[in-house]
């Protein structure tokens, strides 16, 4: 892994958004690393040596994957496919064999997981990140293609009302998914700590009229988000906080209607 470079900061929500949709909402989901147009890793990239679809049906015969989801999804305004699938394949085995069936992509990863992007010749490109938790089956694959004029950022007036904003936040990024009504967005506060952040984010959340469901939030020592519920209509809301080697705090948030 020395040759692979480890996967920016930029790339730690999307793995979330997507546990939060694949299981219940009651369940706790951790942080992991990959937004679906995050830049940062660098390697070689060349041009593309197979269509989206070759690359997929390809990589699928590999890994023995099978498809369990695909959503049309919206990220920062711009339409696209998201695709996940489950393989029984371990990461440590097959890494070597997926680096050599796409020689030309840009590569980034670690121990769990594995983040590839290739350029297409309309110039979009396709990102393919696998990622497998410590210890646990399956191997999950995330697929997606990128449109050539993906904003790096969410356009403020797309920004939702339920997600409060707090000062010093930049690098917005928001992820749609027109089929639940339901929304995930992060942003991030440099040189900042996890206490006034959180102390902020609650009271404005609470002020929008959303009750806390664990009181987690209220934790000193462990607390880093909370779950809050509304009715009127019955809605969920997810905020989540983590600070970085860098000082920067991290701040995602998901909601969603329950009817």
């Amino acid at each position: 892994m020395n040759a692979i470079p480890a996967l920016h900061k930029s790339f730690r929500p999307l793995a979330l958004a997507v546990a939060l949709l694949a299981v219940p909402c009651g369940l706790h989901a951790d942080v992991f690393s990959i937004w679906p147009f995050g830049g940062g890793a660098s390697g070689k990239t060349v041009g593309s040596d197979l269509s989206a679809e070759s690359a997929e049906d390809t990589l699928a015969t590999l890994l023995d994957a099978t498809q369990f989801w695909s959503e049309k999804v919206t990220v920062n305004g711009r339409n696209m496919t998201m695709k996940i699938s489950m393989s029984d394949q371990s990461l440590p085995t097959v890494r070597a064999s997926v680096l050599k069936l796409f020689p030309t992509a840009q590569v980034a990863g670690n121990e769990t997981s594995l983040l590839m992007r290739r350029p297409l010749d309309d110039g979009s490109s396709q990102r393919i990140f696998l990622l497998q938790l410590r210890g646990l089956n399956p191997l999950l694959q995330f697929t997606t293609v990128l449109p050539k004029d993906m904003p790096r950022e969410c356009p403020m007036e797309l920004w939702p009302v339920e997600f409060p904003v707090v000062s010093g936040a930049d690098g917005f990024m928001l992820m749609k998914f027109p089929n639940r009504d339901s929304h995930f967005g992060t942003y991030e506060i440099a040189n900042s700590e996890i206490a006034p952040v959180m102390d902020d984010l609650v009271a404005k959340i609470g002020n929008a009229g959303w009750a806390p469901a664990t009181m987690e939030h209220a934790d000193l020592f462990e607390g880093a988000g909370d779950v809050f519920m509304k009715k009127d209509p019955d809605a969920l809301l997810l905020l989540g906080i983590v600070r970085d080697a860098a000082g920067a705090v991290q701040v995602s948030f998901y909601t969603r209607k329950l009817k």
